[in-house]
């Protein structure tokens, strides 16, 4: 069971696929404001600085120079969700990676998955990116909830 005092938690590890979920003590369609929000990265993101859009294609700039260069693949305002992939910047085989929020009785819980394979095998994606992406909700929560929530 998690601590209470801890909410942000790992998804189950499935190989290459793996995530992180948050609850959140606001509406779902709050929360699905931002998140939502293909270029509202940077609001709850520290390590993104800045986010462009043309069509389908996303173009985050990172906080240490590296440009992310993604496909947005789906999108459901209706389920809240929506899917991504990386197509440059990062040495990946293989990316894909989904938002989804849904509603709780005490607001809603954020959900990001995951399927990331290196292009060197024997790095562990869910090593790299599980703690980051953990960091990444605390900040959707700071955003959502306010700093005392």
């Amino acid at each position: 069971m998690v601590n209470a005092a801890w909410r942000g938690r790992k998804v189950a590890d499935m190989g290459a696929d793996f995530g992180a979920e948050i609850d959140l003590a606001v509406p779902a369609e709050q929360a699905w404001a931002v998140v939502g929000d293909p270029c509202g990265v940077p609001k709850w993101y520290p390590l993104y600085l800045k986010c462009t859009l043309e069509g389908n294609v996303r173009t985050l700039e990172r906080a240490d120079g590296a440009v992310l260069v993604e496909e947005l693949l789906s999108r459901d305002d209706a389920a809240m969700t929506y899917s991504y992939r990386v197509t440059d910047g990062l040495p990946l085989a293989e990316h894909e990676a989904s938002f989804t929020v849904v509603p709780t009785d005490a607001g809603c819980r954020v959900v990001w998955r995951t399927h990331a394979v290196h292009e060197d095998a024997s790095i562990d994606m869910e090593e790299r990116l599980a703690g980051r992406q953990l960091e990444a909700l605390e900040g959707l929560r700071a955003l959502l909830e306010g700093a005392g929530g």
